[in-house]
């Protein structure tokens, strides 16, 4: 590995504004950004002739699953999905097997993954069954403890733990993620359809509809909003009436990609391949979202990268197919696409994939081209027309309700304090060359 490396003659996203020049990195860190004519000599030179140099782009919703789950995913498989999608840092969801709630647990995850991933990973976690663990697991580097309310019962909801949780994240300035459903309501309208022997997807959609996930909005917020110290992150929001309420109450929304491109249509032709929680939603649901993101509304896009077995994914049986779609080689290609028919600014993507996810999850050094901070850099080209082939994934999901979108802007080259890890679509790093974000 070189210890200092210029890159040159770049489109650099500095300040919210572009310079044309370069920027100098020495030991992982990024030392100076300006003309080439001002930067130090160093060990090595990539020319970015032609491309934008971006932060290191910032998934801060991962399934990178491993544990018993390797054969859906892997901690290498996902984050040379993650290189390849321009993702210099991602964070991995609790939801494993086993799950992430315990300090022995999210030791155990970590001490796998060190030896596995390529880029940046840092974790979320469930509560803990004893709450006096969540402050040792904040300092080994937690970076969210999540709710899913599409499971909670009602009776759930009155679990002092669950309170606790709140209580301590608020305290610790640590952010509650939650996955906004009623799972009270789920169960109900599931288990009646199921005694009547429904299986289908307009069942499931039944049990999963847009008036589910505002009810689960709503129940999470009458928990969380006695105590509006809490950083409360709703994840993949899917309808303009969720999105205003979670807004009303100052709290973080979210939104994933394929609730951006994609709609109830592309679901009924695809069916299990397309299937999500919550699913996708009407064409003017989508429109809504859409426009909600450009003006500013949406704090983050997370791609909810969830991959799962193909033949998981088209059992006829609804209620058992795996909710979830590959993500972080898409997301990316897709936003810049709207970037070229001017429906959305560069700048604005920064926002959503770097820099606002950095200060939420307190990722210091990171989310902004800086002098002095982590040499994480997505270089792009906006130039580049390609057509998605899912089948070519590093994921090891090899399906897409993408599959066959054409693209135009492509991440080039990712590079991982100061390391080039991902160059013209071909992974250059090490397996185990990656950082825990945290300690392990």
């Amino acid at each position: 590995m070189s210890k200092t490396i210029n890159i040159l003659n770049a489109k650099i996203l500095l300040n919210e504004a572009f310079i044309e020049g370069g920027i100098h990195i020495s030991f992982g860190k990024i030392k100076k950004i300006g003309k080439k004519a001002s930067l130090p000599k160093a060990d090595e030179n990539i020319n970015a002739k032609g491309l934008i140099a971006l932060p290191g782009l910032i998934d801060s919703h991962v399934h990178l699953r491993d544990m018993n789950l390797f054969y859906k995913e892997d901690f290498y498989s996902g984050t040379c999905a993650a290189a390849a999608g321009g993702f210099t840092t991602v964070l991995d969801m609790p939801n494993t097997i086993p799950p992430t709630n315990s300090i022995e647990r999210l030791k155990e995850k970590m001490k796998r993954a060190k030896s596995k991933i390529i880029v940046n990973v840092g974790f979320h976690a469930l509560p803990p069954k004893n709450p006096f663990e969540i402050n040792e697991m904040v300092k080994l580097g937690v970076k969210s403890f999540k709710l899913y309310f599409n499971s909670f019962k009602n009776e759930d909801l009155k679990n002092s733990l669950i309170k606790e949780t709140i209580k301590k994240c608020a305290f610790l300035n640590i952010p509650l993620t939650i996955h906004g459903e009623d799972g009270e309501k789920i169960n109900k309208i599931k288990n009646l359809l199921l005694n009547k022997g429904k299986k289908d997807l307009p069942s499931f959609l039944k049990a999963h509809s847009k008036e589910i996930e505002f009810s689960g909005v709503k129940k999470a917020l009458s928990l969380i909003k006695k105590d509006f110290k809490v950083k409360a992150y709703f994840c993949h929001v899917t309808t303009l009436k969720s999105l205003k309420e979670i807004k009303r109450n100052n709290f973080f929304v979210e939104v994933s990609p394929h609730h951006l491109f994609l709609t109830k249509e592309k679901l009924l032709k695809l069916k299990g391949i397309a299937l999500t929680l919550p699913p996708l939603r009407s064409k003017h649901e989508v429109k809504d979202l859409w426009n909600k993101t450009i003006k500013g509304f949406v704090d983050v896009i997370g791609s909810d990268h969830a991959p799962h077995a193909y033949k998981e994914k088209v059992k006829e049986n609804f209620w058992e197919i795996p909710p979830g779609i590959p993500g972080l080689e898409t997301t990316l290609p897709l936003l810049l696409t709207k970037v070229n028919q001017g429906e959305i600014s560069l700048k604005k993507i920064v926002k959503l994939l770097a820099y606002n996810p950095s200060k939420i999850f307190n990722l210091k050094f990171k989310g902004e081209l800086k002098e002095g901070f982590d040499a994480d850099i997505t270089l792009i080209s906006l130039k580049k027309r390609f057509k998605i082939e899912s089948e070519k994934f590093f994921s090891k999901a090899k399906y897409s309700p993408f599959n066959g979108f054409k693209c135009v802007g492509k991440p080039v080259k990712t590079i991982v304090s100061g390391r080039l890890i991902m160059n013209d679509g071909e992974i250059v790093a090490g397996k185990g060359s990656g950082f825990i974000l945290g300690e392990v």
